[in-house]
């Protein structure tokens, strides 16, 4: 990633691949940048993260990534790197999912999930203390993401059903309620 080696569709295309350049997810070329920070999924992903560190940005590149995360979590350098591993894993094999498998993404909570799982498994490598820190921390967010989305699921059916009923009152003869 840090390379910009990933086989994104741009480092195919360099390498003689003729698919379509675009990304999954949007309208945009697939880059390691646009996938990982740019994208429209990743961006939600990078939010939901924002909201769960209490921080009012999202990082827009690998590099910010690191000054972001310092930013926002100062003295949680020693999870700096397994968060935005984590993180990446999940939107690339998200991505992967879709490109291989068809398995379209719904929602960032897909992602995020994604995230959680290796956070938790890797936490065994850390000392007890931290281990539990860092289980605490993917559980946090998971559940915050379960919150987000839930608002956001609630907030459509709302203006569906606002919706319908506007079309349901356009629909009657003039004089009628």
């Amino acid at each position: 990633m840090a390379n910009n080696a990933l086989l994104t569709r741009d480092n195919m295309t360099k390498r003689k691949w003729n698919g379509d350049p675009s990304c999954l997810f949007c309208d945009c070329n697939e880059s390691v940048s646009h996938l990982l920070f740019q994208c429209s999924l990743a961006k939600a992903v990078w939010a939901i993260v924002a909201h769960c560190l209490g921080a009012s940005n999202v990082p827009r590149n690998f590099n910010q990534c690191w000054v972001w995360c310092e930013q926002w979590l100062p003295y949680g350098n020693k999870f700096h790197a397994i968060g935005i591993a984590a993180i990446c894993w999940a939107i690339w094999k998200t991505r992967n999912n879709a490109c291989f498998d068809g398995k379209v993404v719904t929602s960032p909570i897909h992602v995020i999930c994604y995230a959680c799982s290796p956070m938790e498994y890797w936490a065994c490598l850390f000392l007890e203390e931290d281990k539990e820190q860092l289980i605490a921390g993917a559980n946090t967010m998971l559940k915050i993401a379960i919150q987000l989305v839930s608002q956001e699921v609630k907030a459509q059916k709302l203006r569906s059903l606002e919706n319908n009923k506007s079309i349901d009152q356009d629909d009657k003869p003039n004089g009628h309620k």
